[in-house]
């Protein structure tokens, strides 16, 4: 028996001419596995260097705070997370000023299986592999802009602060559900109760019922906060990774310049050496400097020529590489103000948003209730 898996399906519908022009197509459905996915987001995040990637759902969710549910991920509950987290992600690049127009998210909407000829022609494997061993490799840079140095804290403390709302909100939902839950043993009492009370059966059967349908409404409302507030509010505990990856090739960008100018410092300092004299002059402070210089004095003129010709050589390249490295870097902190003003403008409508769902939710809960006993009170007093 072949490996099981799961598909999702993929339905993208243009609405504006000139996008539809642009695909091709007004509308398409196409389905992919989740390495699909990540796949796409692996292609996005080492093309374009200088712009935050959306992130992904978690490909393994230890934990679900609010429903404790299973990790199976054949479970409908579980496949659902995903699916809300992977909606999240395509809304994102497909919202995205420039991530929306790369042919590979395009092939990804439109061409099903054939999307990933067009990711290989790109050969963006090949140039992902020395980006990733550089993206997780650790880095003791001399000269850190202010800039990347504030947003990893932040990145740090947004996964923090939001984590823990999320715990708190978690919590509370548990409460809620175990108290709707025992209205509705509340219900099933008076319910039990009318059966041996004459005179007061229709009012106890009413009253059982309200509280029936109050248990039944507020789990509906918690399902409905878990998928439009806990979801949402997660994604931007995730964003806290895709940050850390963007100043990650801030930080590689930042190394190589560093890198090249303590190159060219060395070997500017090897070439002064060996002009100097052989004896009669403190040439040298440092320790290693004095080795070398005694390593010198042992050399041929031949070799002590090889040795300037290749220490040329190697000053050479590593000018001719530091200015387009500062190029390089200057262009990414171009590119990642704008990127990060229109991360932070997103970000700032998407949570507002959120926090405005979460408290219209909270007023049906208590609309809800207000009602329920509202209507008690009048089952109450009937006849």
């Amino acid at each position: 028996m072949g490996d099981v898996f799961v598909i999702f399906k993929v339905v993208t519908n243009v609405h504006e001419v000139e996008s539809a022009i642009a695909y091709g197509v007004r509308s398409s459905e196409v389905w992919h596995r989740y390495s699909e996915f990540d796949l796409l987001y692996q292609y996005l995040l080492h093309t374009y260097p200088s712009h935050i990637i959306p992130p992904l759902p978690e490909k393994k969710i230890s934990t679900n705070l609010w429903t404790k549910m299973t990790t199976d991920k054949f479970d409908g509950e579980y496949l659902e997370h995903r699916k809300i987290g992977l909606e999240k992600f395509m809304h994102r690049i497909a919202s995205h000023p420039v991530l929306h127009k790369d042919i590979v998210f395009k092939a990804f909407l439109m061409k099903g299986e054939d999307w990933r000829a067009v990711a290989d022609s790109t050969e963006f494997r090949a140039k992902a592999e020395g980006v990733l061993k550089g993206i997780q490799a650790s880095y003791q840079l001399k000269n850190c802009d202010s800039r990347f140095t504030e947003l990893k804290i932040y990145a740090d403390e947004l996964e923090t602060r939001v984590n823990a709302i999320l715990r708190v909100t978690a919590a509370i939902a548990q409460k809620q559900r175990s108290c709707y839950n025992s209205y509705k043993d509340f219900a099933k009492t008076f319910s039990e109760w009318s059966v041996i009370e004459k005179g007061l059966k229709i009012p106890l059967q009413k009253i059982g019922h309200n509280l029936d349908n109050l248990e039944g409404a507020g789990n509906v409302l918690l399902l409905e906060e878990e998928m439009k507030f806990y979801e949402n509010l997660k994604e931007y505990a995730n964003y806290a990774c895709s940050l850390r990856d963007f100043i990650r090739k801030y930080e590689l960008l930042q190394y190589k310049v560093e890198s090249l100018e303590a190159t060219i410092e060395s070997k500017k300092a090897g070439l002064f050496l060996m002009g100097k004299p052989e004896a009669g002059e403190d040439v040298a402070s440092s320790e290693d400097s004095k080795k070398n210089l005694s390593n010198l004095f042992k050399m041929t003129p031949a070799q002590k020529e090889a040795r300037r010709s290749r220490l040329q050589q190697e000053l050479s390249e590593a000018e001719g590489c530091l200015d387009p490295a500062k190029q390089d870097l200057e262009q990414f902190c171009t590119e990642a103000d704008e990127e990060l003003k229109l991360w932070k403008e997103e970000k700032l409508a998407s949570l507002k948003t959120t926090f405005r769902i979460y408290a219209k939710l909270q007023l049906q809960h208590c609309q809800q209730g207000l009602q329920c006993w509202q209507a008690v009170s009048t089952a109450a007093a009937s006849k």
